[in-house]
């Protein structure tokens, strides 16, 4: 069997094949291009926006002012890009944007399109141009995510429909969905101004006196919930650096509404900035507000002491302290002062140690750098812990709790705090031994000032007092005031490079151009596909090139499709094209069988309904019209069909001779054709096979041989019953006929199998009932009906 190249295509064939059915492919792209047409018209257009933020590198003012201050350097806290990403598509970071904006209702306009005659298809969403405005009662529940249509009834009324399934009821003060109503159905008429309220929606509808109401065949707005707002929003946004080593990120969204959506993203960076300044600016904020407990109650303090020593000079009337006694004084005042200074830090330290250990400390505790506490180890932890949780904020935006790397940050940050409570720990227990090296000093020097006068010595211990609690005063005034410069120049280091605006002037979604493009291709590509699909289920014989394909037996001819009435279009109309067929084939085969003497020809085929008995019927006509003395004899005693074409009897025939030895000339019959003589089957005998047999047929098909010219066979299918294979031996030629598009190339297996083994000679294929105006092998035969009758 030959193999098909499986890797050539044939294209003029394949053309052809579309051409032939070129009308699936005209009402394809019809209805293609008029679904794009409707998809054009339908569709909002969408168009993009763009906006830049730039991060900066986290050099904020607070850091700089410290520099300039001299306050203890702390190394600069770097940024995650993806972090910052995640930040800005926060749920949370939208959802503060759109508490800034006014989109809780969407308006629509259903135009008077004729789309709209069979649904709402094309359909307007207005922003800031509706003809009417909603005010909503948002202090009570609304049914929110679902069309509420308004039919203008006349310049007082109006009319409100609403109508759906599973609708939620939703409280806007917590912003959640209290319920699902199964179903909500009910129209109401209106005044423009009045009140609508009942136990799910509350809202007043106030008419416009600029815009006309007349413009469209309906209008409908929808209540929008914040989450399915941000949901919205959120599906529609984009964040991701210009580059990958930039901090510099390009914002993108899409929207149908222009001013709309660069409102969102101006407010979205607006948000982002302001946020990120807020949580800067506390930092500074929690360190005035202890510095400023601190001083009320030292205030307090040094007025006291100032006025003790003042009323203690006038009582006792004492201007100078011994200039012997000064030394001692000075160092109990610098002791005094010391010790005074660690305790701050240690009241400091508890302070922090207190917001660490009841959860406030974890991301906004005061930074231990302001307050003048030289502690690298400390600030470390905390610029280490304000990163994980900036880390772990970027990772929530789309991570659950269970992800991997989200409990990882989480071990890391508990890890950390830990660490920063053992150090301050540490820090305070310095201190307390500091402290109490201190008193011991201290208790030494006043044991050697004891000795003094005691006048002297009350004024110093007052001197010392007042001198102690002035300079822990003014060491507070000094840090207030750094801290006080440090939030005044505190800026955050993001920043707005380009605002909101449209990329391009047309819609992203909706090209006609390339619509209708894609449409016709589409329209094009369906039935060249259907066609091929089932071209490739097809199993059966196409035409000679797919018979060449499976077979090596040698090809003879095609007859030529014609309809019931032409049975014996050789004798009938001798002009037609199936006619015409036959003389080919009659040629070809005496041409093929030139160099042979050839007396019987079989006809058979795979099975029934090939027209193997019209081809033998006639061959045989036209063998005989072309003066040839020829016989048919009827060999199918299973299933005669000789009596379609021939009047002849069916009770003598070729089953009459070789069972009841009847002459032959008496089972011989003539027929309407000249020099053409059939044997019909006759009766229908039990035994078929053994009836051919016997040595009666051989001597019926000897004396034939000896009687005309050519002697045809019609023979039972080769697929069905086993009698070919017994009257093979009697057969000098042997005709296969295939018929075209009916005929499946699987049951040629059996003959190919006959042919390859030699096990059947002078073997030609026929191809019948071959339509010239289905195929391309032999399209130009159309042309020839000129030459038919």
């Amino acid at each position: 069997m030959k193999k098909k190249n499986e890797h050539s295509i044939d294209l003029k064939s394949w053309f052809f094949k579309f051409r032939s059915k070129w009308y699936l492919f005209a009402a394809c792209a019809v209805l293609a291009l008029a679904a794009a047409y409707v998809y054009i018209k339908s569709s909002p257009r969408i168009y993009e926006f763009n906006a830049t933020l730039l991060l900066g590198d986290q050099q904020t003012g607070s850091k700089k002012a410290q520099e300039l201050l001299e306050v203890l350097d702390v190394q600069s806290r770097g940024i995650k890009v993806e972090d910052e990403i995640g930040l800005l598509q926060s749920a949370e970071m939208i959802k503060q944007a759109l508490r800034n904006l006014d989109f809780t209702v969407s308006y629509y306009k259903v135009t008077d399109h004729w789309l709209n005659n069979i649904t709402h298809l094309v359909v307007e969403e207005q922003y800031e141009t509706a003809p009417y405005e909603v005010d909503l009662d948002t202090s009570t529940f609304q049914l929110v995510d679902i069309p509420i249509y308004v039919r203008p009834i006349d310049d007082q009324t109006y009319e409100i429909r609403v109508e759906g399934e599973h609708v939620p009821r939703y409280n806007f003060r917590s912003h959640s969905t209290v319920e699902s109503l199964p179903e909500v159905k009910f129209t109401k008429k209106l005044k423009y101004g009045e009140a609508y309220k009942d136990e799910n929606m509350s809202f007043t509808l106030d008419r416009s006196n600029t815009k006309d109401l007349s413009d469209g065949k309906e209008y409908y707005f929808v209540i929008n919930s914040l989450d399915s707002q941000v949901g919205q929003q959120q599906s529609a946004l984009g964040v991701a650096p210009i580059d990958r080593e930039a901090r510099v990120l390009s914002l993108s969204s899409r929207g149908t509404i222009p001013d709309k959506q660069v409102a969102f993203l101006n407010t979205l960076m607006s948000e982002y900035v302001a946020n990120d300044l807020k949580e800067k600016n506390q930092n500074g904020l929690k360190t005035l507000e202890f510095i400023d407990s601190q001083l009320a109650g030292i205030s307090d303090s040094l007025r006291r002491s100032k006025q003790q020593l003042s009323s203690f000079r006038s009582t006792n009337r004492i201007a100078n302290i011994n200039v012997q006694s000064n030394i001692s004084y000075e160092k109990l005042s610098q002791l005094e002062a010391d010790k005074a200074k660690l305790s701050t830090d240690r009241s400091y330290y508890n302070n922090i140690l207190e917001q660490v250990q009841t959860g406030n400390g974890i991301a906004q505790s005061v930074s231990p750098t302001v307050s003048g506490i030289q502690s690298p180890i400390l600030n470390s932890l905390f610029l280490q812990l304000a990163e994980l949780n900036q880390r772990k904020a970027g990772y929530s935006v789309n991570a659950t709790q269970d992800n991997p790397m989200l409990r990882k940050i989480e071990g890391e940050i508990e890890s950390t705090r830990t660490s920063i409570v053992a150090n301050i720990k540490n820090l305070i227990r310095s201190s307390d031994i500091s402290i109490e090296n201190l008193n011991k000093r201290i208790s030494e020097i006043e044991s050697s000032l004891a000795a003094l006068p005691e006048n002297e010595r009350k004024l110093m211990d007052l001197q010392s007092e007042a001198e102690f609690v002035s300079k822990k005063h003014d060491f507070l005034l000094e840090k207030r005031a750094e801290a006080a410069i440090a939030l005044a120049t505190n800026a955050t280091d993001k920043k707005i490079v380009d605002h909101a605006s449209m990329a391009g002037t047309t819609p992203v979604n909706v090209k006609p151009k390339m619509i209708y493009l894609l449409a016709l291709m589409i329209g094009l590509a369906i039935p060249a596909g259907f066609i091929i699909l089932l071209d490739s289920a097809d199993t059966t014989v196409q035409g000679k090139e797919d018979l060449s394909s499976i077979t090596n037996i040698p090809f003879l001819g095609v007859v030529a499709h014609g309809t019931k009435a032409d049975k014996l279009a050789v004798l009938n109309n001798q002009r037609s094209a199936i006619a015409e067929s036959f003389r080919s084939i009659r040629i070809n085969l005496q041409y093929l069988m030139a160099d042979s003497s050839f007396k019987v020809i079989g006809v058979t085929s795979s099975i029934s309904g090939e027209g193997k008995t019209f081809c033998s019927v006639n061959l045989s006509s036209e063998m005989a019209l072309s003066g040839k003395r020829v016989v048919l004899i009827e060999s199918d005693m299973r299933k005669p069909t000789f009596s379609k074409y021939f009047p002849v009897s069916d009770t003598v025939g070729l089953a009459s001779y070789l069972t009841q030895g009847q002459p032959l000339d008496d089972v011989i019959q003539k027929s309407p054709v000249d020099n053409l003589d059939i044997i019909p089957c006759g009766f229908l005998p039990d035994n078929a096979l053994h009836l051919l047999e016997t040595p009666k047929m051989q001597e019926l098909v000897d004396q034939l041989k000896e009687r005309y010219d050519y002697v045809v066979i019609d023979t039972p299918p080769i697929g069905f019953v086993s009698e070919y294979f017994v009257l093979m031996r009697h057969m000098d030629v042997n005709l296969y006929v295939v018929k075209h598009k009916y005929t499946d190339r699987n049951l040629l297996s059996q003959i190919n199998e006959l042919h390859s083994s030699k096990r059947v000679k002078n073997i030609y294929m026929i191809i019948n009932d071959l339509n010239y105006n289905k195929t391309y092998e032999y399209g130009y035969k159309r042309k020839a009906h000129y030459y038919y009758a």
